[in-house]
């Protein structure tokens, strides 16, 4: 018996690189309207020309129809008082935009290359109404269609698969039983359920649909001018295209795709566009944060024409906090020995550890203030802080050594910078995911001692408690506390960031000079816990979605806000992951501290009923995580005590 291998088209072997289809039709508009055709804008455009669409099926009697472009096009003629010459040249466009659109998928093609080693014969089954030469054309161009193949199409045959009527057309021209015939598709009515109830067997691929951060970000497609739609075409490819080896790295590949990228491209994208604005010439990105926003970059930048460098830049809070120490004042010991907000176990050996010291080497000074060696790994309170702060503020010795010590330390930091390039007076930027400015403050200090102005700096956002230095304050990205502006509540982002913005390398604790050329000193060669946990799943499919999305105009693209629908996809992930994601995501080792000094703490763990009932284990833990791994009672629980805490923060809010 002769076998033949069937195919759906789209989303199977070929895909678009927005998310809907019909958030094509606001591209389209665009480039109607920026040739002049037409004098509606692109988002009223797209909105005539879907319905257009919808009505013609309607008029026609439904999907068992012949409606074809054309037809679609005579409707939206009518609608927008377009004549037929016009109409013409609205159908090119559309087919060469389909054209430019149009991608081969990996898995698709895949399996139309080894149907060609099994089968007699390869068919292709498209309910769409474009016409068959050109989806043929298609089809021939990804080098998908070979002589000999054929190709159904349901305008054509006024029968849809989606009714199941356009099968038995098929069937009777191949001259073949439905037994004969596997097709494959991704769409469960149309490809699976209507094609088996015709007797054939079926293959699905509904991975090849967008999943629910796709389809969030498709959502915002209008609010962004069609950006976010070919963000979620990009996710999707990226998503398609890199294979995973199990389930956790399938939730890590999904996760990054959906929801780590959006965030990073449009925070690069601002970023390339700022440094257009301000002619800046060479941006770095600061380690380690920056080693997944530099692989982005790298991608964006030729897109959006940005021609400057772009380069990476070995920093750290323990490697420049000290060399930018030029004196000692409040500011200072309150960034290296703060009362509140550090890391959750402050103690005498950690602070000494920032100034570059052991405690044993001011072991008297110690003793005289209050803190004798037993008590030097103990966690330290906020008045123990401020104590240790005075110790320091009122020994002028103690102070003069700690100043030699940054002063030794700012040298090997201004080689390096120069080594660098960041020594000219050409206008430079750097990138970095805090709050706290502590980096921008303490390069910029460095700097001064060099006589260089302070650099552009692009963070994440700024903490209110953020004072001025004397060099102003960054750009804020998310979020500004000082001037109120911005996503100033945005619970979990930062932690998510940082947890994705990482590096393969161990944090950077200093410099060294190495053969005459200064080296970054890492605490360790690799981030071995990081890279175990599967970070590079993570930064491979964040740069794969860069590499496939599609800028179609880079003025418009640059000026588009992606913040709101990156926020609101990181929040469908953060308030309400499946189980699966908050177990790959959940043992993420965060670290917290400085450096050499920092601690790993899981993200989310499985919690039990006493567990439930007390405080979180760390500032960082990730709530709806751990809801998602523990049991009904502990979940319970777990959600009760989240609710009673915002009640509690409304009422504040409201008295206050």
């Amino acid at each position: 018996m002769r076998t033949v291998a069937s195919f759906d088209i789209f989303d199977t072997v070929l895909t678009r690189r927005v998310g809907d289809p019909r958030a094509a039709f606001l591209l389209l508009g665009r480039r109607l309207s920026d040739k002049g055709l037409i004098g509606v804008s692109a988002e009223s455009f797209a909105r005539h020309r879907t319905a257009a669409e919808v009505r013609s099926f309607r008029n026609a009697g439904g999907l068992d129809s012949d409606v074809s472009i054309g037809r679609i096009y005579a409707e939206l003629g009518s609608s927008l008082g377009i004549g037929p010459s016009s109409v013409d040249k609205f159908i090119e466009e559309e087919l060469d935009l389909e054209s430019d659109l149009l991608v081969p998928l990996k898995e698709g093609s895949d399996r139309v290359a080894e149907a060609r080693q099994h089968a007699d014969q390869v068919v292709f089954v498209s309910d769409m109404y474009l016409p068959s030469e050109f989806l043929k054309e298609q089809l021939f161009r990804h080098n998908l269609f070979e002589y000999g193949d054929q190709l159904f199409v349901s305008n054509e045959h006024a029968k849809s698969k989606a009714t199941g009527k356009l099968w038995p057309d098929v069937l009777k021209e191949l001259a073949v039983p439905p037994s004969a015939v596997v097709h494959t598709g991704n769409d469960r009515n149309s490809d699976h359920k209507s094609a088996k109830k015709a007797g054939m067997k079926t293959t699905l691929l509904d991975h090849c649909n967008l999943n629910r951060f796709e389809s969030e970000l498709e959502s915002w497609s209008f609010d962004t001018d069609g950006l976010t739609s070919l963000l979620a075409g990009a996710s999707r490819l990226a998503r398609i295209e890199i294979g995973t080896r199990n389930e956790h790295e399938q939730a890590l590949r999904d996760v990054s795709a959906g929801v780590v990228a959006p965030f990073v491209v449009g925070n690069v994208l601002w970023v390339l566009n700022r440094a257009l604005e301000d002619d800046i010439k060479k941006i770095y990105f600061i380690a380690r944060d920056g080693q997944v926003l530099l692989d982005v970059a790298r991608e964006l930048a030729p897109k959006v024409g940005y021609t400057g460098e772009l380069r990476y830049l070995y920093g750290s809070r323990q490697a420049w906090t000290l060399p930018g120490m030029v004196e000692i004042n409040d500011q200072v010991l309150t960034t290296i020995a703060p009362s509140s907000g550090d890391v959750d176990n402050v103690t005498v050996r950690l602070i000494a550890h920032r100034f570059g010291i052991e405690p044993e080497y001011i072991e008297t000074e110690l003793v005289e203030a209050g803190f004798p060696q037993n008590t030097w790994d103990s966690q330290l309170t906020a008045a123990d802080c401020m104590r240790l702060r005075d110790m320091i503020r009122n020994d002028d010795d103690l102070q003069t050594m700690l100043l030699s010590i940054a002063a030794e330390q700012r040298s090997l930091m201004l080689r390096y910078l120069d080594q660098e390039g960041m020594l000219t007076d050409e206008p430079i930027a750097i990138v970095d995911q805090g709050t706290g400015a502590t980096l921008f403050n303490a390069l910029s200090s460095v700097l001064a001692t060099a006589d260089q102005d302070p650099p552009h700096a692009f963070y994440f956002g700024v903490r209110s408690d953020v004072a001025d230095q004397g060099h102003g304050f960054p750009e804020a990205y998310v979020r500004d506390e000082h001037n109120g502006t911005g996503f100033l509540r945005t619970p979990g982002l930062l932690t998510m960031v940082e947890m994705a913005c990482t590096a393969d390398h161990g944090s950077v604790v200093g410099y060294e000079d190495v053969g005459g050329r200064i080296a970054a000193q890492l605490a360790e060669p690799t981030n071995a816990a990081v890279v175990s946990w599967g970070f590079e799943v993570v930064r491979r499919t964040v740069r794969q979605v860069a590499r496939e999305l599609r800028i179609e105009s880079p003025a418009e693209s640059m000026a588009v806000d992606l913040r709101p629908s990156a926020i609101g996809v990181f929040e469908s992930f953060w308030q309400n992951p499946t189980r699966a994601e908050a177990l790959a995501w959940g043992r993420y080792p965060f670290e917290d501290g400085w450096g050499a000094d920092s601690v790993s703490l899981p993200l989310a763990q499985k919690q039990g009923v006493r567990a439930a009932v007390r405080s979180q284990p760390h500032r960082h833990w990730w709530k709806a995580g751990a809801q998602a791994l523990s049991g009904p009672v502990p979940r319970t629980l777990l959600r009760s005590r989240e609710e009673a805490k915002e009640v509690v923060r409304k009422a504040r809010r409201r008295a206050s």
